[in-house]
C-alpha cells in the first residue's frame, strides 16, 4: 500500500515538473513575442529595412534620366553657354559673369539690329540666367577694340554706333558630347564632355580642338589637329569617331538647370578634372 502511494506521489511530482517546464517555455515565448513586437513597433528591426526600401523606391521615382527632348534642349544651351561664358567656368553664381559679356551675349541672340530695346536685352539674359541677374545698362564695348563703342545706350535703347568700323570678332566654338544626366522634379543635371575649337575670326577654318577653353585661347595642348597637307584642307571635321578617340582626355563638365514653363535657367557649372 505504501509503495503504491509513493508511486502515485512520484507521478504527481513528475507531472508538476513537466507542467512547470511547459509553463516556463510558454512564458519565454510570450516574452520573446512581446520584445519582438516592441522592437518592430519602435522601428528597431524589420520596419527599418522596410522603410529604407520605401525611401529607395521613392528616390527612384523622383530621380530619373532626362527625356530625349530635354537632352536636345540642354545640349543646345550647353554649347551656347560654352561659346559665350566658358571663360567663367566653373560657375557657382551667375553674378560672376561680367556685365559687358552679358550685354554682348544678348545682342548676339537678338541679332545685330541698329536699335535694340532695353527690355529685349533683359529678356534674353534673364531667360537663361534667371530674373535675379543684375544688369547694368550701359554702352557696349567692342570685344576686339575696347576703346571703341559697339552700341551706345540712351533713353532705354541701344543704338549701333555708326562710327564703329566694320570688322569680325574672335570666337571659340564648342562641341558638347553627352555623358549622363539626372532629373529630380524640376532640377535637371547633365554631364557633358566639351571640345573647344581654335580661335576664329571672320571666315574661320576649324583647324584644331582643345580640352579646355583656356587652351583654345592660348593655342596649347590641342587634342585634335587637322592635317595641313590634306587634300580636303587643314580643317577638322569633328565626328563622333574622332571624339571617341580623345574622349578619355576630356574633363566632364556638369551643368545644373532649373526647368520652368519658359525654358531652362542655369544654376551652376562644375568641371571635374
Amino acid at each position: 500500500m505504501e509503495d503504491k502511494e509513493l508511486l502515485e506521489n512520484e507521478n504527481v511530482k513528475k507531472k508538476s515538473h513537466k507542467g512547470l517546464i511547459i509553463f516556463i517555455i510558454l512564458l519565454i515565448l510570450i516574452i520573446l513575442g512581446l520584445v519582438g513586437y516592441i522592437c518592430y513597433d519602435k522601428g528597431l528591426i524589420f520596419k527599418k529595412v522596410e522603410e529604407k526600401e520605401i525611401k529607395e523606391e521613392a528616390k527612384k521615382e523622383t530621380k530619373n534620366e532626362p527625356t530625349f527632348s530635354e537632352l536636345e534642349d540642354t545640349k543646345a544651351i550647353v554649347q551656347e553657354l560654352s561659346n559665350n561664358f566658358a571663360k567663367y567656368y566653373p560657375i557657382k553664381n551667375v553674378s560672376e559673369i561680367d556685365n559687358q559679356d552679358l550685354l554682348v551675349y544678348a545682342v548676339k541672340k537678338i541679332g545685330w539690329n541698329e536699335v535694340i530695346e532695353k527690355k529685349e536685352i533683359e529678356n534674353e539674359i534673364t531667360k537663361i540666367l534667371g530674373t535675379d541677374t543684375k544688369i547694368n545698362h550701359e554702352d557696349i564695348e567692342c570685344s576686339s577694340a575696347h576703346d571703341e563703342k559697339l552700341y551706345l545706350y540712351e533713353d532705354g535703347k541701344y543704338r549701333f554706333n555708326e562710327k564703329h568700323g566694320g570688322h569680325g570678332g574672335k570666337t571659340v566654338y564648342s562641341s558638347a558630347f553627352y555623358v549622363s544626366g539626372e532629373k529630380d522634379k524640376n532640377i535637371i543635371t547633365v554631364n557633358y564632355k566639351i571640345l573647344y575649337s581654335n580661335v576664329c575670326s571672320d571666315t574661320c577654318v576649324l583647324t584644331s580642338y582643345y580640352r579646355t577653353y583656356k587652351d583654345s585661347l592660348n593655342d596649347k595642348n590641342p587634342v585634335l589637329e587637322g592635317d595641313p597637307n590634306s587634300e580636303d584642307g587643314p580643317g577638322v571635321n569633328l565626328t563622333e569617331k574622332l571624339y571617341k578617340s580623345v574622349e578619355v582626355k576630356i574633363p566632364v563638365t556638369t551643368f545644373t538647370f532649373e526647368k520652368t514653363d519658359d525654358g531652362y535657367i542655369l544654376k551652376s557649372v562644375k568641371i571635374h578634372e
